[in-house]
């Protein structure tokens, strides 16, 4: 009957700090939520920003390149008014059509690096506004969980208090199946008998099983959900 006895009672603890859990509602979910979306953003921004400053290099070292190739083109043209041969035009007219060749190639490569410079520019711009609401909504549900929190603190912490004076007294076999049905079970490990069924499942009991449970001799459990069963008397 102590047994039994210690297992409702810490079930009734167990109920009071379920209840004051469910006061914070879906608010901790809110808070992981919108804490996993902001550091989404934030790992975003930066590398949004490291791309932009490798596309300013790459931008920077093409129009290098191609002033190089323009001057060196330039120059290539004036020489052919001096060569002597149609040889040496040849040559000359080759080395001007490869550096057009690389200058085309170089300023296609900085029209899509700028394509993609304005993309992410605004990409960028776009989570830095979402980031500002996400963390002004973060910052208002973080209040109000803690503003929750503050006001069953101290309930929750005699409740705590209780339930570790009562935990000592049970048989640890006995407590590791209250934990394991309890997890399963939404919170509820112990329910009383009502109607001749568990309250737990409302699984239909023997009238033996009824008999023993009013006899409080040994714990006894539902052969359906397994929770402990008790008789509560009217």
């Amino acid at each position: 009957m102590a047994k039994l006895f210690q297992l409702v009672k810490l079930q009734e603890i167990d109920n009071q700090l379920l209840e004051l859990d469910q006061l914070k509602g879906d608010l901790p979910l809110q808070v992981r939520k919108l804490t996993s979306r902001t550091d989404q953003l934030d790992k975003s921004i930066i590398i949004v920003k490291a791309r932009l400053k490798e596309i300013a290099v790459s931008i920077q070292r093409l129009q290098t390149l191609e002033l190089e190739r323009k001057t060196k083109t330039d120059k290539l043209q004036e020489q052919l008014y001096l060569v002597k041969t149609n040889r040496e035009y040849d040559a000359f007219m080759a080395e001007i059509d490869h550096l057009k060749s690389e200058i085309d190639i170089e300023e296609l490569q900085e029209l899509e690096l700028l394509e993609e410079k304005e993309r992410l520019e605004e990409q960028l711009k776009l989570e830095k506004l979402q980031i500002v609401e996400f963390s002004n909504e973060l910052n208002k549900q973080e209040k109000k969980l803690k503003k929750t929190i503050a006001g069953t603190e101290k309930e929750f912490e005699e409740l705590t208090e209780i339930r570790e004076t009562i935990v000592p007294e049970i048989n640890a076999r006995d407590l590791a199946v209250y934990d394991r049905i309890r997890k399963a079970r939404d919170g509820v490990a112990v329910v009383p008998i009502q109607n001749g069924a568990c309250s737990g499942c409302f699984a239909h009991l023997t009238s033996k099983t009824i008999m023993e449970a009013r006899s409080g001799q040994r714990l006894l459990t539902c052969s359906v959900c397994r929770r402990f069963l008790y008789w509560l008397e009217n």
